[in-house]
């Protein structure tokens, strides 16, 4: 876990490398599996700025995944359709509901 929270530390002691070390054999130096779990929400400018302090090559792949912006997936779009749906699924019946209370009151 040191590993982790110390992955994009600018200046690393060399306990800290060697935890970094061990982070990314336990994700089995994948530098998309790597990116996805250090969840970095962060300004990407300072990802760019450290790119070339990387230690490994596989850091800058790491920090390349990071930068990148996230590709809309189907989830996404299918949520997306699954709000509006019900958006207009509440709305209908809600008319019908006044329809229908209008038409027994009068």
């Amino acid at each position: 876990m040191a590993g982790r929270y110390w992955y994009l530390e600018k200046n690393k002691t060399p306990e800290m490398v060697d935890a970094c070390i061990q982070f990314e054999k336990s994700m089995g130096n994948d530098p998309i599996r790597i990116a996805k779990v250090l969840k970095f929400k962060g300004d990407s400018e300072i990802i760019k700025g450290m790119q070339d302090q990387a230690i490994s090559p596989l850091q800058n792949k790491v920090k390349e995944k990071l930068v990148e912006e996230p590709e809309e997936t189907l989830e996404d779009k299918l949520f997306t359709i699954g709000c509006i749906t019900i958006l207009i699924l509440i709305i209908f019946f809600t008319l019908i509901g006044i329809y229908t209370l209008f038409s027994w009151i009068f």
